[in-house]
């Protein structure tokens, strides 16, 4: 038996060498001490001379049974395909010629046998591809779903487009099972990747199938699929679900146990984004988008910052603020400059300090005043008495917004904590938040009106193009805007005081219910409401001054034109006219309550009157459409409060003037006269609150109207 170091033998059992190299040897056999020459020869003749190779001179016998020597054989020709042995025993006669071993084990050759492929060499390529293209599809896999988290594909799901949605759909169950589609993405791709590098062995050898190998997998196996799943991710899974399925079934006995492992060290799958990275990706979103996007997505951006920004960054300084002291005389100067400067809530300030901020003057409050009566601002206020809220001027803006959305006004003076060296620490008002500068900051834009006069309250930024009107001739005595004429005010004046008791004298003024009745005109041009409707049927929702079995805070009294009735479950019509009125019951609840209209504590608006006192409101039996061009009143209960307040305040005014003229020091008679004439002609509450006010003032000592000097 023969060996070679080159451990290459075909399917006989041949050793295979490299011609022209040295190799050693091992032949095993018995006597082999007893040999006297050993050759190879090409050839069946062991005596031929020709092609011989000698191995005589490096044979060493290790043992009986062993031997070693070197040889290095040339090419055989074609038609010989190997080297056998000769050999002559020690002892031999001479002349006796070698004698050829025809073990085939003794052979040597330099032929090396054509590779035999385990598949066909077409069939192989095509397999080789075909493991190519698995080889992307799980590399691309992996790269492509596992980095969609499964809240990223509900997202898609939900704010996707419909193709996008379908896609998401499918993959989201096995994406949910994340460690286990892992698992057998992995081992699918590392089995297809080991079976190509096998395959390409088969048909090359060395180095060269080495980097071929090595270059088919980098370049088709991970390159190309997962630069194509990064963007295309959701697609190829989508329509791939049922490969991956597959190999989920063949390598789950393998994937199953260590994903469960996977779960066990590394826990469940959950990506949440909090406030701060939301807004980050928002800002990208902005950028990304070329800002196409960026007024929606600026607007979300501003939402989620007002937890982090205080009253303090959004406010408007102290110094900025409109602001007058509850001494103020409400004249047509001053009405004419609160309705130029366009604010709706006017802090007021007492004693002369800014920081004393003591009521907030609405504008509509002065509605039915005459700025001729020439009220304060502290008696308009504390009939009215609106709430004043503060705020810390590190209050976040969301829980102010809160504030804000609960009714608790619109407006909140800002005040911060001032430490002194030598005395106590101390708050100080420095600036006025709103609604609107909320409002801004989650728009990140300025709201700007007709009036405003900078853009920015912060950076005090002067708006161009402002409207700037004169609003002093709205209170010119000689051209007042009126919607009816003289006669009719005078008449409607005459009818209201002589048919209703809410309108006489005792509960309204004559002056108040001239502004009443002036501010209460309607008209009603029913044919061109009926043109621009186009429907004779459908009749305008402003020619239904009431409708049956709805609630009405309404009084109408018909000046011009004509109305129709409708009443009872028969639906019985008739038409009214002129001088007929609706809605007189609530007036006799407005007079039955005219004791507690007055409480500030029950009413901070009257604009919503009617929706917190119910009482005050009447359900008809009737319905009542205008029919054609129509004038007339409308009394609400807001209206009427309003009216009634402002008689209260030119009543108690006239009669703090009428003491105060009887004697700059009045004796304790002067003051029991005017407390008898006060309570017949002012309600006893309203009298008992003005006298022991002057009594504070004029007299050492009084309770309950029993005043000692």
């Amino acid at each position: 038996m023969l060996t070679c170091n080159t451990s290459f033998f075909d399917k006989h059992g041949v050793c295979i060498v490299t011609p022209d190299e040295k190799f050693k040897v091992v032949i095993y056999g018995n006597h082999l001490d007893k040999i006297a020459q050993l050759i190879f020869t090409p050839t069946n003749s062991c005596s031929d001379g020709k092609h011989v190779v000698d191995a005589t001179n490096d044979f060493i016998v290790h043992f009986t049974h062993k031997a070693t020597f070197h040889l290095m054989l040339p090419m055989l020709p074609e038609s010989i395909h190997a080297y056998k042995m000769c050999v002559k025993p020690k002892g031999a006669p001479p002349g006796m010629e070698l004698s050829p071993l025809d073990d085939i084990s003794t052979w040597i050759t330099t032929e090396k046998p054509p590779k035999e492929l385990f598949l066909p060499l077409p069939v192989q390529v095509a397999v080789i591809a075909f493991l190519l293209c698995l080889s992307a599809l799980f590399s691309g896999l992996t790269l492509g779903l596992m980095s969609l988290t499964p809240q990223e594909l509900e997202l898609v799901m939900k704010a996707g487009s419909p193709s996008e949605q379908k896609y998401a759909s499918k993959i989201l169950p096995i994406r949910r099972k994340g460690n286990l589609l892992l698992c057998s993405l992995l081992l699918g791709n590392v089995i297809v990747n080991a079976a190509i590098s096998i395959l390409f062995g088969e048909l090359t050898t060395g180095l060269l199938a080495l980097f071929v190998s090595s270059l088919g997998i980098v370049i088709f196996g991970e390159i190309v699929p997962q630069s194509i799943c990064v963007k295309k991710g959701l697609a190829v899974g989508a329509h791939t679900i049922m490969i991956t399925q597959v190999f989920i079934f063949i390598t789950y006995p393998v994937a199953w146990p260590v994903s469960k492992l996977l779960d066990f060290l590394l826990g469940d799958e959950y990506q949440a984004y909090d406030r701060k990275r939301l807004m980050e990706l928002i800002r990208m979103s902005i950028k990304s988008d070329n800002g196409q996007l960026s007024n929606e997505l600026k607007i979300a951006v501003g939402a989620m910052e007002i937890a982090d920004k205080v009253a303090e960054d959004v406010m408007t300084k102290l110094a900025d603020v409109f602001m007058i002291p509850d001494t103020t005389v409400l004249n047509t100067k001053t009405v004419a400059e609160i309705v130029r400067m366009g604010y709706t809530r006017i802090p007021i300030y007492s004693d002369g300090d800014k920081n004393n901020v003591t009521d907030i003057l609405f504008v509509k409050d002065l509605a039915l005043l005459d700025p001729d009566d020439n009220f304060t601002v502290k008696t308009v206020c504390g009939y009215h008495r609106h709430p004043v809220k503060f705020v810390f001027n590190d209050t976040p803006l969301s829980i102010l917004l809160e504030a804000f959305k609960k009714g608790e006004g619109h407006l909140a003076m800002v005040k911060k904590l001032v430490g002194a060296e030598d005395h106590d620490p101390s708050y100080e008002l420095v600036g006025v938040v709103t609604l609107e500068d909320i409002v801004e900051e989650i728009l990140q834009a300025e709201i700007n009106d007709e009036f405003d006069v900078v853009s920015d309250n912060v950076n005090k930024i002067k708006r161009k193009n402002l409207q700037q009107r004169d609003m002093s001739k709205m209170f010119d005595k000689e051209a007042p805007q009126i919607q009816i004429s003289l006669q009719i005010q005078m008449v409607a004046l005459q009818w209201l005081v002589a048919n209703e008791e809410a309108f006489s004298r005792k509960f309204i003024d004559t002056n108040v219910l001239e502004r009443l009745i002036r501010n209460s005109a309607r008209r009603v041009d029913i044919s061109a409401l009926m043109a621009m409707s186009h429907s004779a049927v459908n009749v305008p929702k402003v020619a239904k001054l009431f409708t049956k079995d709805e609630m009405s805070d309404r009084f109408v009294l018909i000046l011009e034109g004509r109305v129709q009735v409708t009443i009872g479950q028969s639906g019985m019509m008739f038409e009214a006219g002129p001088w007929h009125c609706f809605g007189s019951e609530v007036l006799k609840k407005l007079t039955e309550s005219a004791s507690t209209l007055t409480r500030s504590s029950s009413i901070v608006d009257t604009s919503d009157l009617s929706c917190r006192r119910p009482d005050l409101m009447f359900k008809p039996d009737y319905s009542v459409v205008v029919k054609e061009d129509c004038t007339y009143l409308d009394v609400n209960v807001a209206a009427y409060v309003n009216a009634y307040k402002s008689t209260l305040m030119q009543r108690e005014r006239g009669w703090i003037l009428q003491i105060k003229s009887s004697s700059s020091h009045p004796t304790l008679e002067t003051f029991r006269r005017s407390q008898v004439s006060l309570s017949k002609k002012v309600p006893s509450f309203l009298s008992k609150a003005i006298l022991i006010g002057l009594s504070n003032r004029n007299f050492v000592k009084c309770t309950k109207f029993s005043c000692l000097d």
